[in-house]
C-alpha cells in the first residue's frame, strides 16, 4: 500500500473504511502511473476557521466557504491530494492543472467515493453523502456532545464516526 504517499497527514485520525478505500485509490493510481500525495486530512475547527477567513478577513484568496464543523476533513472524512508531476525527481513537482487530476477522479468515483471536481475543488476527497454543511450536522452534533466528555481528539472522532450513516 501507498503508505508514503499520506506521510503528510495523520492516517490514524481518518476514519478506518474510508482509510482503507483511498488508500486502494491511491494504489490503482500509481499503478496507473499517477502519484497523488495527501496535503491535508484531519483539520480542526480552529484549522478550519482560519482557511475559511482567508480572503474573508485575513489575507489572501478565499479558499473554502466551509466554516468550523461544516467540513468533512473536521471529521476525518475528506483527503485534500497534490499530483507529483515529476516521479524521477526527488520530492514532490506539484501540478495544479485541472488535467492533473484525471486519474485521481477517474479513481475515486470508480472506488464510490465523493469528488470535490463539480465545485473546482479536484483536490478533494471524501465520503459520499458528506458534502454539505447540512449533509455534516449530524456528525458536527456528535462532535460538540463530546466535547466535555475529557476524550482526545482520537476518541471523539470514534464516536462521530458510529453516526455516519453509509450513503451513496
Amino acid at each position: 500500500m501507498p503508505v508514503i504517499n499520506f506521510r503528510r497527514i495523520d492516517l490514524d485520525l481518518i476514519e478506518p473504511e474510508f482509510r482503507l478505500k483511498i488508500l486502494e485509490v491511491i494504489d490503482a493510481c500509481l499503478k496507473r502511473g499517477h502519484s497523488y500525495h495527501a496535503t491535508s486530512g484531519y483539520r480542526t475547527y480552529g484549522e478550519q476557521m482560519a482557511l475559511w477567513a482567508k480572503g474573508r478577513t485575513s489575507p489572501g484568496g478565499k479558499v473554502t466557504n466551509a466554516k468550523g464543523g461544516q467540513s468533512a476533513h473536521n471529521f476525518g472524512i475528506a483527503i485534500d491530494f497534490i499530483p507529483d508531476k515529476d516521479l524521477k525527481t526527488p520530492g514532490i513537482q506539484p501540478d495544479w492543472s485541472p488535467e492533473a487530476f484525471k486519474v485521481l477522479i477517474e479513481e475515486v468515483e470508480r472506488a464510490g467515493l465523493h469528488s470535490g471536481k463539480n465545485y473546482n475543488d479536484s483536490p478533494h476527497v471524501s465520503l459520499p453523502g458528506y458534502v454539505t454543511a447540512t449533509d455534516l450536522l449530524p456528525l458536527h452534533l456528535a462532535w460538540e456532545q463530546s466535547a466535555d466528555s475529557g476524550l482526545g481528539t482520537l476518541d471523539r472522532l470514534k464516536l462521530v464516526w458510529q453516526r455516519l450513516e453509509r450513503k451513496g
